[in-house]
């Protein structure tokens, strides 16, 4: 079990960006500035302040091999199996900075919105306050966080997606707050799900909401997730009983700044051998959905194109090659929880994980694993 962080360690965690706070000139949460402390949901819950409910107080994990990425990653991603599933309702709320974290009356932000114990990092202890507050009427919930803001897949699909599973809790009308600058990948997945004419771009820092549903997240972003993993595949189609499928798929990334120095080498040879080159960043999310749910095997360099091991049946093998500076068992976790054959290969790497090389043992390594 991971360490429980109580309200006062967060608080002191924070604390050296609180120091820096300029709401000693008075720019508080009320003028968008620095919020004043942390609450969590879940005790507010707990002692009848709020209306909401705790769904799960942690989640079941299967047993995590000794040899899994999940553990030689060394970022304690098995570790947070207590975090708490939760919504809540307010009848208005205060939502700061560029991760619309919200506020209670007291000024004080949410520890979960925050993401629990990544809470110190969030960007909200570094706004300056001086917003001008734009107001929304009607009800609202959000999956703005500073994990979704950008263009990155995994986090769009398991730090923002998977917190819609609360949305039958809200009321019919509840309109969906987004990151500004929507990939057209996180606005088909919303189409798919029926929610596109729901959604409303958020590039405000400073909100204040007539009706707020907070929407939880299931998960601290990279760990084992066997919530929100059987939630996005019921809600895409992902029947529980998935055949084997027959496709050989290598995931090819390029131009990213994670690469294969022999990757036309590498790429060549698994052509040779009936595998499938699949960029994902060129495809629609329906495609990427189609496409990896009839994979028998899945290869790839440690990259967000990764994340639709979430489409593939249960038990597909899989292996992924992994910079040896830049390691995180992200999707050791989501093979984990779907039963798949999940092996690593660890190759030399340029100091943030670019510049990797897969030595030609490795390659055949490959090509024999799905054999």
């Amino acid at each position: 079990m991971g360490r429980r962080w109580p309200q006062r360690t967060v608080e002191k965690l924070a604390f050296p960006a609180l120091r820096r706070w300029r709401g000693w000139r008075g720019e508080g949460p009320e003028q968008g500035g620095v919020p004043f402390g942390i609450f969590q949901e879940k005790h507010e819950i707990q002692k009848g302040r709020v209306n909401g409910r705790i769904i799960a107080d942690g989640q079941t994990l299967p047993a995590v091999p000794e040899l899994s990425e999940i553990i030689a990653s060394g970022l304690r991603q098995a570790d947070y199996r207590w975090w708490p599933v939760l919504w809540t309702r307010r009848a208005s709320a205060r939502l700061l900075g560029p991760s619309l974290v919200h506020a209670d009356d007291l000024g004080h932000a949410c520890y979960e919105a925050m993401y629990g114990p990544q809470a110190s990092g969030d960007p909200v202890w570094r706004i300056n306050g001086g917003h001008d507050e734009t107001e929304l009427p009607g009800n609202w919930t959000s999956l703005v966080s500073r994990w979704t803001r950008g263009n990155n897949y995994y986090h769009w699909i398991t730090d923002g997606l998977t917190r819609l599973l609360h949305l039958p809790s809200f009321p019919e009308d509840t309109g969906i707050l987004v990151p500004p600058g929507l990939p057209a990948f996180a606005s088909e997945s919303l189409k798919l799900l029926g929610l596109g004419d729901r959604i409303r771009e958020a590039p405000e820092e400073h909100l204040f909401i007539e009706k707020y549903h907070f929407a939880g997240p299931v998960a601290l972003t990279g760990c084992v997730n066997p919530m929100g993993v059987a939630w996005l595949r019921k809600s895409f189609g992902i029947p529980p009983k998935l055949g084997a499928g027959h496709r050989k798929i290598f995931i090819s990334r390029k131009d990213t700044t994670r690469d294969i120095t022999n990757a036309r080498e590498l790429e060549q040879a698994l052509a040779t051998e009936g595998w499938e080159i699949i960029e994902p960043g060129t495809l629609s999310f329906r495609e990427q959905v189609a496409i990896f749910r009839q994979a028998r095997i899945i290869a790839g360099i440690h990259g967000a194109g990764m994340t639709n091991l979430l489409w593939a049946p249960q038990g597909t093998r899989v292996v992924e090659l992994m910079p040896r500076t830049f390691r995180n068992g992200c999707y050791a976790g989501i093979s984990l929880v779907l039963g798949h054959d999940h092996r690593v290969l660890v190759c030399p790497a340029g100091r943030r994980g670019n510049q990797m090389t897969v030595p030609a043992h490795a390659i055949r390594e490959v090509l024999e694993a799905g054999e």
